[in-house]
């Protein structure tokens, strides 16, 4: 095995780990009522597992160059999407319109639509069942995950090739996630 590959792979699998670990702790907070909206702090464990994903976004910035930081992040985002949600773009296959219909009507049609060629994709909140919770703010190149998620799902429904673009995430400190995805 090459070098690039071993430590890709090796970071794949320090993310998934990484996330295995954020989103059980993300499911224990949200099924005691605690975290944002509730009166206790934060779990010791969470906070450990959120600062776990943040130096591990800050070494992937220090060690690697962006292009390979996005590529990398793209690649988890897409295999997420294979995990579950491919189902659905699979069950569009053909028609990219039903599946915005479809993510309209848990997302709101006033932000998630298509005009012509180009999907718009615009939620409030974090999306990702790792982070939704916490922590507030990641580095840039942790919502490039989300970005190979919509690639993933709009290439499976469209079968070809998109291009995806993102344009503002709230992990970043925006109000809302905004991308645009190219047919």
């Amino acid at each position: 095995m090459k070098r690039v590959e071993f430590l890709k792979k090796t970071l794949q699998m320090g993310l998934a780990a990484g996330g295995m670990f954020m989103f059980n702790g993300s499911k224990t907070l949200a099924q005691s009522g605690k975290g944002k909206s509730g009166q206790k702090p934060k779990d010791p464990h969470q906070k450990f597992k959120e600062n776990w994903i943040k130096s591990l976004m800050e070494n992937l910035k220090q060690q690697f160059d962006e292009k390979t930081r996005i590529k990398l992040m793209e690649s988890c985002g897409r295999d997420c999407a294979r995990r579950g949600a491919i189902r659905l773009a699979e069950s569009c296959k053909g028609n990219v319109k039903k599946m915005v219909e479809i993510l309209a009507k848990d997302l709101g049609k006033e932000n998630n639509y298509i005009e012509g060629n180009v999907v718009h994709l615009e939620w409030n909140k974090c999306l990702c069942e790792l982070v939704a919770e916490g922590p507030d703010r990641l580095p840039e190149t942790y919502c490039y995950c989300s970005q190979g998620w919509i690639l993933e799902m709009f290439e499976t429904a469209a079968d070809k090739s998109v291009e995806v673009e993102l344009l503002q995430s709230v992990k970043r400190g925006a109000a809302s996630c905004k991308f645009i995805v190219r047919l």
